[in-house]
């Protein structure tokens, strides 16, 4: 068995890379050693990064069709009880009101596609089908790696076939490990994990109830999250409303006794007959792998990072990691990019997860802080427990914002590698609460509307794009020339367009194909093959780790 690439874990990171490189004609062989997804609810939220990335990769319409209906808020309702009224409520909008929001906006800070809410057993499936669907990618479940011996020229995997025993030798120029927080992949090259282990248990409860939301007092939305007064033995919680609105994920402190049916109707004070389909503890960690990356194998995913899930970064950030290793992959395998591409992976990404550690740790403290302080005697109909009531919420509010309000957090970042042009001043502000649009080396390209409907996004190509916002129609002649000389293609695209010409503040910008800036000028530099070859990775000397 032969593959240019070998991808070990089937998982939302490992399929997204599986249809990016496949769509760029790199043989690529899955292997995943479970039968098929799992109907467990380790996700649920897809961002809008992750978003416009299934857009380009033609699978975002599935992903709209088969998510939360798009009218249905993603409100945060904090509660004492689900019998109860909200004592608070965090409005985010839902998909139609995010994308009438996208319509309207000319500003860059909105992104071009909304989040969805989709479950990762209904993700999965779609992203299983789409792959199936191109003849260079191979899907191979019940096979479990076993070894790896890296070549001069590629990698030996010996894997095994669950169901029969057979031994099987898969040969492949690259390895990429997306095989989650355990990853064996990881534990082959050595690499260590790094952060902080054992932060806590909680027990997840995945039920199914088909009348919950009809019984329950507080208002609709997707997260509800329970206060208690532990200080009185009581566990705080929160319940995720999944894409069908008919199976929620539990997750709490306590640790259940008995009947679970009586135990969440009692945690949640409903009169309801959930039928529990899971339930398990699961322990909080916050780690970073120290590389991402080692000769010929690299890791991406929960094989790199793994987070508390606040604020919906885990899946994301790693189906990122798979966008910026796709293109880099295929670049060097087909021989118009340079070893320097392959060492910029860990050099853009690590950086990366390490900033997003530093998010979830953020969001994750205001959540633990939000549930102290609370008393129950705060919901007696006294002046003064009204008052009391109010002096909680005006901390406990801004606390829990801090899980669902990180909207710069998976547009904001910037890279910083050899393989990034360098440019003079003051770099823009990087914040998780608030997205600057900005065309700085590096950046994420912000999103602008051409025409209705249609954004630069829509028009960029598969491989680099040189923005022609000037009035010189044969700006980008000498720069598409010097990638030809390196045997890569360069899509020029001239853009008429005044507002986008102020957007982006130059007249030329050169944009990867993961969408994030190269380089941006004025004019084209003097020597634009040596721009060429900086930006397709032909740097002496390699790219270094990060510290």
């Amino acid at each position: 068995m032969d593959a240019e690439v070998l991808i070990v874990g089937a998982g939302p990171v490992g399929l997204t890379l599986a249809l990016d490189l496949g769509r760029r004609g790199i043989r690529t062989l899955l292997i995943e050693r479970k039968s098929g997804p799992l109907r467990l609810p380790k996700m649920e939220r897809t961002n809008p990064r992750s978003m416009e990335i299934y857009r380009r990769l033609g699978v975002a319409a599935q992903i709209r069709a088969r998510g939360l209906p798009p009218g249905v808020p993603m409100d945060t309702i904090l509660v004492a009880s689900m019998s109860q009224p909200a004592l608070a409520q965090l409005r985010y909008p839902s998909v139609d009101e995010a994308r009438a929001s996208i319509a309207q906006s000319r500003d860059g800070r909105l992104p071009r596609e909304p989040w969805q809410l989709i479950s990762q057993y209904t993700l999965e499936p779609i992203l299983i089908e789409t792959a199936r669907s191109i003849a260079n990618v191979e899907l191979r479940f019940d096979t479990e790696l076993e070894t790896l011996e890296e070549g001069a020229g590629g990698v030996i995997a010996g894997a095994r076939d669950v169901a029969s025993g057979e031994a099987l030798a898969i040969r492949a120029r690259y390895v990429v490990g997306c095989d989650g927080a355990n990853s064996h992949v990881r534990s082959l090259m050595g690499i260590e994990m790094e952060g902080h282990r054992n932060l806590g248990t909680l027990t997840n409860i995945f039920f199914r109830c088909d009348d919950f939301v009809e019984k329950m007092r507080a208002p609709l939305g997707r997260h509800w999250q329970f206060v208690t007064e532990t200080a009185n033995g009581g566990a705080g919680g929160s319940i995720v409303m999944q894409d069908d609105m008919r199976h929620f994920a539990y997750h709490t402190a306590a640790v259940p006794e008995g009947d679970l049916v009586e135990f969440l109707r009692r945690q949640t004070a409903l009169d309801i007959q959930p039928t529990v389909l899971h339930v398990g503890p699961w322990t909080q960690n916050m780690l970073v792998a120290r590389q991402h990356s080692r000769g010929r194998v690299f890791l991406a995913g929960d094989a790199n990072h793994v987070y508390i899930p606040a604020g919906g970064l885990g899946m994301n950030t790693g189906v990122v990691d798979a966008i910026n290793l796709g293109w880099k992959l295929a670049a060097v395998l087909r021989g118009w990019g340079g070893a320097g591409l392959l060492e910029s992976y860990d050099a853009e990404r690590n950086p990366v997860a390490r900033r997003t550690l530093g998010f979830v740790a953020y969001a994750v403290e205001g959540a633990v802080r939000m549930r102290e302080g609370f008393s129950s005697r705060m919901l007696e109909d006294t002046a003064e427990a009204r008052e009391a009531l109010a002096g909680y919420l005006e901390k406990a509010v801004p606390l829990i914002q801090r899980v669902y309000g990180m909207h710069g957090a998976d547009l904001g970042y910037r890279y910083v590698s050899p393989v990034i042009a360098e440019e003079a001043g003051q770099a823009p502000r990087d914040d998780a609460y608030a997205y600057e649009p900005s065309t700085w080396p590096g950046a994420h390209l912000p999103h602008a509307w051409l025409e209705a409907d249609v954004g630069v996004y829509d028009r960029l190509g598969s491989g680099f794009t040189l923005l022609n916002l000037g009035g010189n129609a044969d700006a980008g002649r000498p720069m598409q020339a010097a990638f030809q000389a390196l045997g890569a293609a360069l899509h020029v695209l001239p853009i008429a367009n005044p507002s986008l010409r102020e957007l982006y503040a130059h007249d030329l910008i050169l944009v990867r194909p993961d969408v994030h800036v190269a380089w941006r000028g004025g004019r084209l530099p003097i020597d634009p093959g040596a721009l060429a070859k900086n930006v397709l990775g032909y740097v002496d000397p390699p790219v270094p780790r990060p510290a």
